[in-house]
């Protein structure tokens, strides 16, 4: 079980998840900075993803929350592919029980560039979608399996996959396709978090700590998804995921 050998720890982490939630909010992709940052502190790579699944639900439930209130968000066209994202979470976690730790512990620094790189280029190309041509609804189900089972299997980037694909295929605004992310994502993440506590690989003193600064940081980011560009953020973003990414080379690989 991780134990941090500095109090200075916990701030930190807080602080984090704060930033983390906030950019969630507003962009996607809040694991890419959470996830580095547990396993900076000394977790194992399944109590970094377990850890992080329960402090990252709490933040997407502030931000789902704050959008239900606010009326700008409706379940209703959403409870088949929630349904079958959960379906995939628990697939996902099942998957990675599979996977041995040492290959695990080198792979997960050549997925988080491979995310950091299609959040970069892939967010840039959802922009350019198409507005003209007819939403594709039959293929929401279909995310929510392929989608939810990486939610389960790994979840950094997930936010970021489901809010291009929703203005990809779905022809929703980056507004639209931000709220829609929370809900699938909190199902997602709440289904794979459950086979997470059977296991036990959470760290139950680290994840409420952490999704404290998540619950804040998804309640202030929410806040803004409609008031703000979200440019300057994502330049912030990236920055802070790119040198968790090259932290996780040197962890792993110097």
């Amino acid at each position: 079980m991780l134990i941090p050998q500095s109090f200075i720890v916990y701030p930190l982490l807080t602080t984090m998840a704060f930033v983390a939630g906030t950019a969630d909010a507003i962009a996607g992709g809040g694991g890419l900075i959470t996830v580095p940052a547990l396993l900076l502190a000394g977790a194992s790579p399944f109590q970094a993803l377990g850890t992080d699944k329960l402090q990252s639900a709490i933040g997407e439930l502030s931000a789902t929350w704050h959008f239900l209130r606010r009326g700008g968000l409706s379940l209703k066209p959403l409870l088949l592919p929630l349904l079958l994202t959960c379906t995939g979470a628990l697939l996902g976690v099942l998957a990675l029980r599979s996977f041995p730790l040492h290959a695990l512990e080198k792979f997960i620094p050549w997925l988080l560039l491979g995310i950091l790189i299609y959040y970069i280029f892939g967010m840039r190309s959802g922009l350019k979608a198409d507005e003209s041509s007819v939403p594709k609804r039959g293929v929401l189900p279909s995310l929510g399996a392929g989608i939810g089972f990486y939610n389960g299997f790994f979840g950094p980037g997930t936010g970021t996959l489901w809010s291009i694909a929703l203005m990809k295929w779905m022809k929703l605004s980056i507004h639209q396709a931000t709220m829609w992310t929370k809900p699938l994502n909190l199902a997602a993440n709440c289904a794979a978090l459950a086979l997470f506590v059977m296991i036990g690989n959470i760290n139950y003193q680290l994840a409420i700590v952490m999704g404290i600064g998540s619950f804040a940081g998804g309640k202030f980011g929410a806040s803004l998804v409609l008031k703000v560009s979200a440019k300057r953020l994502r330049l912030v973003f990236v920055s802070l995921m790119g040198l968790s990414t090259a932290a996780m080379f040197i962890k792993y690989y110097v």
